[in-house]
């Protein structure tokens, strides 16, 4: 039976964009994470869906960022997040369902994956996890999809032809944002006439 290949697309929400700053690590925070099964075939498809919320591990938090994207507070994510511990055990196991089921490290594709992908990683080594042997070396990047596609670099996911466009809106809310990145990027496989 052939192996079923499978991307998972991934959104993370955070307090700030530094991972590390004046030696702390992390300096910001992981506070949610979305990830959605895309399995590829003649028809891409979505199939399970992961999120999970997180409690800080630091105080530090960037106002800006955190009032442009989910709105939350610190201390929202603090009485309502899960222990990090937890959360990322859970994902793990998430992801090694995955792995088990193509015999592969996990492929995750994001609109912005050296942000998204290099906070997850971060968390996973945090933890005493082998990010390396859990997930590819190298994560796909949507936004970098379509711009091939439209033959510009200045296209984004928020300014595609109609025909791409998705109903979801961008709400900041890491599974929302990765079910709406995912039905995108199923769209630009169909451009493409992907076929397994």
């Amino acid at each position: 039976m052939k192996k079923p290949k499978i991307i998972v697309v991934v959104d993370t929400e955070t307090s700030g964009p530094l991972r590390a700053f004046r030696g702390l690590v992390p300096y910001h925070n992981l506070l949610e994470i979305g990830a959605v099964e895309v399995v590829l075939g003649t028809i891409p498809t979505i199939c399970r869906t992961f999120y999970v919320m997180l409690k800080p591990l630091t105080e530090y938090y960037d106002s800006e960022s955190m009032e442009y994207t989910s709105g939350k507070t610190l201390k929202y994510y603090s009485e309502n997040g899960e222990e990090p511990k937890e959360a990322i055990e859970k994902f793990v196991e998430f992801l090694l369902d995955i792995k088990s089921v193509t015999k592969k490290k996990v492929l995750l594709a994001s609109d912005n994956p050296e942000f998204d992908v290099g906070w997850i990683r971060l968390y996973l080594e945090l933890y005493g996890y082998d990010a390396g042997e859990i997930l590819h070396h190298n994560p796909m990047s949507i936004k970098d999809l379509a711009r091939g596609l439209m033959r510009d670099l200045r296209t984004n996911l928020y300014n595609l032809p109609t025909k791409f466009r998705v109903p979801v809106l961008h709400s900041h809310n890491a599974l929302d944002d990765a079910l709406r990145n995912a039905e995108i990027f199923i769209k630009l496989l169909q451009e493409l006439s992907y076929s397994q």
